[in-house]
């Protein structure tokens, strides 16, 4: 481990069946911020190993941070900053020793900071920069329907649903999926639809609109790629298809989180219309 600038008893491990349990306790002291890493340590509990690791400083935890290709960290801003940044510290390090394939780097955006500032000499500098991506959360909106128009995608949709993916990427971040990786991406959108975590609006026969759920967990849907057709633009689509799976996941007693762009003003004026009220902020490094 590097050098610590903070004295004290340090450590770094893998989540596992051991420390599961504080994890996620560490993790709920801001649950809608952090519903990626408490999801993704539901899904990984029963692996045999984890990317996804805990910084302790005198046996507590102090920030947790999945090591994937898309780096999310999780940290407690009534800790010292000094405690943050150590932890931080240790990441880095763990980032560079490993050489860990760093694809995105997307969490609360002071953690990005100072995390960055510890990368920024050894790699290559991001393709994307999204400085800025307010997070928004909506709840029990039992007023909005439920699922009529809009429905789970089905495998029968994936010709249609995997392009419409790939121009949601493209136009929001500026690289092509399709291009970078064809069938890794098909089958990442695949395994989605399998889930059933992708919900489509179909009108005259083409999706119109579609969204998909990027972390699932007892009580919180986190969306991402909300996405409307540009031949269908300004007709409501994107309107109709949000309140229905906000009142689909609000019958299931589940919280619906996202994050956005913030120079996207369209999407945040839906957004703030439909209810949503933002909770945090983040930032995106892409490669």
């Amino acid at each position: 481990m590097a050098t610590l600038p903070v004295e004290g008893r340090w450590s770094i491990k893998s989540v596992g069946r051991d420390n599961i349990a504080e994890t996620l306790a560490f993790l709920r002291r801001d649950p809608l911020i952090n519903v990626y890493l408490i999801a993704r340590i539901n899904e990984e509990r029963f692996a045999s190993s984890t990317q996804t690791v805990e910084v302790r400083h005198n046996r507590e935890i102090v920030l947790v941070a999945s090591l994937a290709t898309n780096i999310v960290l999780a940290g407690d801003r009534a800790l010292s900053p000094d405690l943050t940044e150590t932890a931080i510290a240790a990441i880095a390090d763990r980032i560079l020793t490993k050489m860990l394939p760093v694809r995105a780097i997307i969490s609360p955006a002071h953690l990005v900071e100072q995390l960055w500032a510890r990368l920024h000499n050894r790699l290559d500098p991001p393709t994307v920069v999204r400085m800025n991506q307010p997070v928004y959360a909506i709840r029990s909106r039992l007023d909005f329907p439920d699922l009529s128009e809009a429905r789970y995608a089905t495998s029968r949709d994936l010709e249609a649903l995997v392009p419409a993916c790939a121009s949601m990427h493209l136009e929001e971040v500026g690289i092509d999926p399709l291009e970078r990786d064809s069938a890794g991406y098909r089958e990442r959108v695949r395994e989605l639809v399998e889930q059933k975590r992708s919900v489509i609006r179909i009108v005259d026969g083409m999706i119109a609109a579609k969204c998909e759920y990027s972390a699932v967990t007892d009580d919180m849907v986190q969306l991402m790629g909300v996405w409307t057709n540009p031949r269908l633009r300004r007709r409501g689509h994107a309107r109709a298809l949000l309140r229905e799976v906000c009142g689909h996941l609000a019958r299931k007693g589940k919280t619906v989180t996202l994050f956005v762009n913030d120079f996207n003003l369209p999407a945040i004026a839906l957004y703030e219309s439909l209810g949503y009220q933002r909770i945090g902020m983040n930032r995106a490094l892409i490669w």
